[in-house]
């Protein structure tokens, strides 16, 4: 029996729209779970341990309006470092001058460190981390800053943070993926740098 090709296609755009929501909120799912194993249960476990006293490792990045003030409260202690090791010596170097040029260079500092952490992890090289951190969380970081104060931009931020988790969730599954079902048959720089699901045809 032959199916009309208007419902075949609409059957596959269904199929679509399904894996894409799945994909959203199990990124969203894994940067939730993530932050409360690290952020919240291994930080304090191990300031329980040391006792250590200051326990501001993150503030309350969820009611966040502006991709500024979440950048400031998911990881106080990254922040803080960058802040004051990064930025403030930058800024003194070029005696207060550029001061974006300088933000625009933690930013990087940051997405390259973000990326070594996720390819040491992972075991290959996807830099889609980088790509989104250091273009589109530059962008985001600019756009929406502290000026803006309603709700939406809350709602604003958890669409994007969903949209964001839910790519690198499905992008580095697919290259996991390639990675084992399409083993390089020579290893060189190139090869090791390219990602292996834009070749990888199963």
């Amino acid at each position: 029996m032959a199916y009309p090709v208007h419902d075949v296609s609409q059957s596959v755009m269904n199929l679509a729209l399904i894996l894409s929501l799945l994909f959203y909120f199990s990124g969203t799912f894994v940067l939730l779970i993530s932050f409360f194993a690290f952020l919240h249960c291994w930080m304090n476990a191990f300031a329980e341990m040391l006792r250590f006293a200051d326990r501001m490792f993150y503030k309350d990045w969820w009611n966040s309006k502006s991709f500024s003030n979440y950048y400031r409260t998911w990881n106080v202690i990254v922040h803080d470092w960058l802040y004051y090791y990064a930025y403030q010596d930058l800024l003194w170097l070029l005696k207060k001058r550029f001061r974006k040029g300088v933000m625009l260079a933690v930013f990087l500092i940051s997405a390259t460190v973000h990326e070594y952490v996720l390819t040491m992890s992972f075991g290959f090289f996807y830099p889609v981390m980088f790509c989104l951190f250091a273009f589109f969380g530059v962008i985001f970081n600019f756009m929406m800053n502290d000026k803006w104060t309603s709700p939406i931009w809350n709602v604003m931020l958890w669409t994007f943070l969903f949209i964001g988790q839910g790519i690198q969730l499905c992008l580095y599954c697919q290259e996991w993926y390639a990675q084992i079902h399409c083993p390089l048959t020579e290893k060189t720089f190139l090869g090791l740098v390219t990602p292996r699901s834009w070749s990888c045809r199963l």
